[in-house]
């Protein structure tokens, strides 16, 4: 068989792989608690700089801050609010900005016992990537980001996740090598 043939007999066998029904998770199958897979979640004061906040975000390796007055959330800053309201504004020294004026006041948050398709709902409908997770006395105890759902839909269903047909790219696969 013809290397083509054999490339044209692959990419027939995606294509109808692409058009059959895919499989849908039933509700029972994402019932994980957040408590399960939730993250150390990293906190600055009210009043701090965004100078502070964005080198703790450096040091923890994490895309966001939750501000906090007396160990209640209050906001949350995130990278995204860098690029959103910094990059190209001239703002003077990040030092003398106040985290407080650039933070997300009252993010929707979720408990330990609430479940990962609510989590998944809120992310999704909200656009966010980053949920805290507080306690009774909304005092954040968590986080809980897309990456880490991603992760845990891995472990939870390796099979259909990773094996996934890869989807050609412009055809790349079809092109003629050579001179």
């Amino acid at each position: 068989m013809l290397y083509e043939d054999m490339i044209e007999d692959e990419m027939m066998l995606m294509e109808e792989q692409l058009t059959e029904p895919s499989k849908s998770l039933g509700d029972h199958e994402i019932q994980v608690p957040l408590s399960s897979l939730m993250e150390e979640v990293t906190t600055i004061d009210t009043g701090e700089s965004v100078q502070e906040a964005l080198d703790l975000m450096i040091k923890n390796n994490v895309g966001y801050v939750v501000v906090t007055r007396g160990n209640k959330l209050i906001g949350i800053f995130g990278e995204r609010d860098i690029l959103l309201d910094f990059l190209n504004v001239e703002l003077g020294s990040w030092d003398d900005l106040i985290v407080n004026d650039y933070m997300k006041e009252n993010p929707k948050t979720l408990k330990p016992d609430d479940l990962l398709d609510t989590a998944i709902f809120y992310m999704a409908s909200g656009g966010y990537r980053h949920i805290p997770i507080v306690d009774d006395r909304h005092q954040p105890i968590g986080m809980v980001s897309v990456l880490g759902i991603i992760t845990c839909l891995i472990e939870h269903f390796p099979q259909e996740v990773l094996t996934l047909p890869p989807r050609p790219i412009r055809n790349a696969m079809k092109a003629r090598e050579g001179a």
